[in-house]
């Protein structure tokens, strides 16, 4: 017997492309002195199993082996065990032979040399394989590694540039067949400056798209289904009509082990696949499967087919609601697929505004305008995309032209058109019954109609005077059923948004949180919706003194949108400077207006965005700079008027001027504001209050000081969510008496209002919750530990002194004592210690 080396040597040099991996454990089963050769070699087609037999049988031959080769006539049952029976494609044998050799594989001692592909699957075939494996493992072919083909091309004195050896074995997916085939296809020359292979992969195409001819039927269909699918799709039994098909197109050389389509395949089958094979594909998918995808690298840009663009528009209208990312790409490949209308393009904006996408949603809107054969649904759509589009760009009343020029024909049109017309101050023909309007359909009730239905009650309701409780009940379950419907039609603004600002204006902070939570977890609108709903859940936190929640919220929506809309950008930066004129000093609070006064140049003011508004307002006064809200202030106040001067939308608005008159020191300034409020003090509660505290305010100012109506007035304020003007009041009360007692009473109040920044964790004890401040290091009073973190802040006597209600000397007083009973020796000194010792407090806890 001759040695291994030349053994092995020998066999290859009778090979072609099998690799001494696979040849080794065949050459070990021919050689082997201990038992009769017994090897199963399996492999998909072209695995190379036909080369490799025949690569033993010529060197059993070489060795004088006693080898039998089966033929067509060959009876097994005549061949003697002792010699070496070599059974080409067991799979394709007659039942006859398969029998035989059945029993020919039951006996340890018979020679058997077989090859076979993974399917067909039968007992009979099993069994052989079981018999045979129990002797020695089965040669497995067909999948072939990098060290594979280095091996093939250094026996065949090749070489092979890297990049074009990672590219052939991706494409190829490592299947032996079309490895052998791009070998042999592959030229340096025409790769060389073409990085993606395209000549090799057109012949490789044309290999793949031969086989697929030759297929059976069912696995050239299902292999089609499973290609148009996205690349990352999984393999569902339903794009197959027998899991055996799996098997099958394994076996062809076709599908991967996992049932995926290899790359090539996938590329060649989108190639060749007629239009509309393509068609019926598509629309033979499950509701809801993404067919295509831009995701592909856009395989189907150069297919144009009206009857596929058809067909990608029905998918995209299944996901418009439930998935508008996946359903504008649907669109997208529809219109390029098919020609451009109206109704695609609206629908495309439609996507791309329940995105969050504005620009894009204008620019598709601007598209759709172009056409003149616009139906009525088409025009309604736009309208609606439209208003919603420029409502976020700071635009409302741009987007409220829109439903002129295109009147809504449903109820629900009619509501978001109302929506737009009363917040840009147009209450007039704004209902249902605007006779100018064009018919309005009328449906059975739905969840979503009998929310728009209330949704308009409740705007017209708060309209008038004396109905402020009712409107905000009807626009809360507005909301509620808002959220149930699912509905995701573009909205000049959402409902949650209008019940919590209506519930905000009414002093009703409880109601706004509570319709803002909700909506939240129940998902309202579109995804992109959920950040707008958590900056006014921040702006709720910061009227109810909640800084650090506030902060928590907002920092959750700027990262999920971290380039708001200007809509959303102005309400952003409505938060930093509040945060900043609450809970920083003068220097903090202007950088915040400087960083956020560009947002009210960016956006109009309307009755939705009054409030953001108010803040701007009262803080633009207290940094002497009003030139940019006075237009705005100007504007918001010819809105209000124009709605009758609703109480309920007007009198924060009121207030504000107010509280700019008092800061600026301008007390005629204040005059045309508390008349307002006085004559809206009948119908609103809240107006009432702020009627009220303003009188009592300027007679402070004045010097007159009745401290229980003082007290009363800043508890009022502060229930009606303007705890930060509460405690200035009082404030101010006690700073202006001369009476000790007065003094101190109105000082504790202050104290008691005045929102402090503390940590959000504290929160978690519930909206009551209070934990009393510890000491620093158990050595200052409460007031000092209260001075001692002002001074570590860097604060002035003065702004410590107007942070917590005591003169500028007071605070002088209390930091020296701090000082002597620290034992610092310089402000330095001081404040190093301090920071140490008020490490060692407890976190103080937020009122809920």
């Amino acid at each position: 017997m001759p040695s291994t080396t030349m053994t092995v040597a020998a066999f290859f040099d009778a090979t072609t492309f099998t690799g001494s991996r696979h040849a080794r454990p065949l050459i070990d089963a021919l050689t082997s002195h201990d038992m009769p050769p017994r090897v199963l070699i399996s492999g998909n087609a072209g695995s190379g199993k036909t080369t490799m037999l025949r690569g033993a049988q010529r060197f059993l031959t070489q060795q004088r082996a006693e080898v039998s080769v089966l033929g067509p006539e060959t009876d097994v049952l005549d061949v003697p065990a002792s010699s070496i029976l070599l059974v080409d494609d067991l799979h394709l044998l007659p039942a006859a032979q398969v029998e035989g050799l059945g029993v020919r594989a039951s006996d340890p001692d018979a020679a058997l040399v077989v090859t076979s592909r993974p399917w067909p699957h039968s007992h009979a075939l099993s069994s052989i394989a079981r018999h045979l494996e129990r002797s020695r493992p089965a040669v497995m072919l067909g999948h072939l590694t990098r060290s594979d083909v280095l091996d093939h091309l250094e026996a065949n004195e090749r070489t092979l540039k890297p990049e074009c050896l990672d590219h052939l074995l991706e494409v190829t997916g490592g299947v032996a067949w079309l490895v052998s085939a791009a070998l042999a296809a592959h030229d340096d020359r025409d790769c060389a400056d073409d990085g993606t292979h395209a000549a090799l992969g057109n012949v490789l195409e044309q290999s793949v798209a031969h086989r697929m001819g030759v297929v059976d039927e069912d696995v050239r269909r299902a292999i089609e289904a499973m290609s148009v699918r996205s690349d990352d799709a999984p393999v569902l039994a339903d794009a197959l009509d027998d899991e055996s098909v799996i098997a099958q197109g394994y076996a062809e050389g076709l599908l991967l082990r996992n049932g995926r389509p290899v790359p090539v395949v996938r590329s060649a089958v989108r190639a060749n696949l007629s239009a509309r094979r393509l068609v019926d594909l598509i629309a033979a998918m499950p509701d809801g499967m993404d067919p295509l995808v831009s995701r592909t690298g856009g395989w189907l840009a150069d297919v144009r087919d009206p009857r596929l663009s058809s067909t990608l528009v029905e998918h995209g209208d299944q996901l418009l609601e439930s998935d508008p990312a996946r359903a504008g790409e649907l669109y997208r490949a529809a219109a390029e697929a098919g020609p451009a209308s109206a109704d695609l393009a609206a629908k495309r904006a439609q996507a791309a505004w329940s995105c969050g996408d504005i620009d894009s949603a204008a620019q598709l809107v601007d598209d759709a305008m172009t056409f003149d054969d616009r139906s009525e649904s088409v025009t309604a759509r736009i309208a609606d995309v439209a208003a919603a589009t420029w409502s976020m760009r700071g635009m409302l009343h741009t987007g409220s032209g829109f439903y002129d020029a295109f009147p809504p024909t449903t109820a629900e049109a009619s509501v978001r058109r109302s929506i737009a017309r009363i917040g840009v101050g147009e209450a007039g023909a704004a209902g249902p019954d605007d006779a100018s309007a064009p018919e309005i359909q009328r449906a059975a009730p739905s969840t979503l109609g009998v929310a728009m239905n209330l949704l308009q009650r409740g705007l017209q309701t708060s309209l008038r005077a004396d109905h402020a409780e009712a409107a905000v009940t009807d626009l809360v379950r507005a909301s509620h059923l808002y959220t149930a419907s699912r509905s995701s039609t573009p909205m000049p603004e959402h409902p949650a948004v209008i019940a919590a600002v209506a519930a905000i204006s009414a002093g009703d902070l409880a109601t706004a949180r509570a319709v803002v939570d909700a909506a939240i977890e129940g998902h309202q609108g579109t995804p992109w919706v959920m950040s707008r709903l958590l900056l006014w859940k921040s702006w709720i936190a910061l009227q109810q003194a909640r800084g650090a929640r506030a902060r928590e919220a907002l920092e959750a929506a700027v990262a999920l949108t971290p380039k708001p809309a200007a809509r959303d950008e102005l309400l952003v930066q409505a938060i930093r400077v509040g945060l900043a004129r609450r809970y920083e000093d003068a220097a903090g609070l202007e950088a915040a207006w400087e960083r956020g006064r560009d947002g009210l140049l960016d956006a109009d003011i309307d009755l939705y965005t009054l409030l953001p508004l108010v803040e701007f307002v009262s803080a633009g006064a207290r940094v002497g700079d009003e030139a940019v809200t006075e237009p705005l202030f100007t504007r918001a106040l010819a809105l209000v008027d124009a709605l009758g001067r609703p109480a309920l939308w007007s009198a924060h608005l009121r207030w504000a001027g107010i509280q700019r008159g008092i800061l600026r020191n301008r007390p005629e300034s204040l005059s045309s504001h508390a008349h307002a409020l006085v004559d809206a003090a009948p119908h609103s509660a809240v107006a009432e209050t702020m009627a009220k505290a303003g009188r009592l305010w300027t007679s402070v100012l004045a010097g007159s000081v009745d401290v229980d109506e003082v007290d009363t007035a800043a508890q009022s304020l502060a229930a009606i969510g303007l705890r930060w003007d509460a405690a200035r009041l009082a404030g101010q009360g006690a700073g202006r008496s001369d009476d000790r007692k007065v003094s101190a009473r109105l000082l504790a109040r202050a104290r008691e209002l005045f929102p402090q920044e503390k940590p959000a964790v504290a929160e978690a004890s519930g909206p009551n919750a209070e934990t009393p401040p510890g000491t620093v290091a158990s050595v200052l009073s409460e007031r000092e530990t209260d001075v001692a973190r002002l001074v570590v802040e860097g604060k002035t006597y003065a702004e410590i002194g107007e942070t917590i209600f005591i003169s500028p000397r007071t605070a002088e007083h209390h930091i020296a004592s701090i000082r002597r009973r620290l034992g610092a020796t310089s402000r330095s000194d001081l404040i190093a210690k301090l920071r140490i010792a008020l490490a060692q407090t407890r976190p103080l806890a937020e009122d809920g």
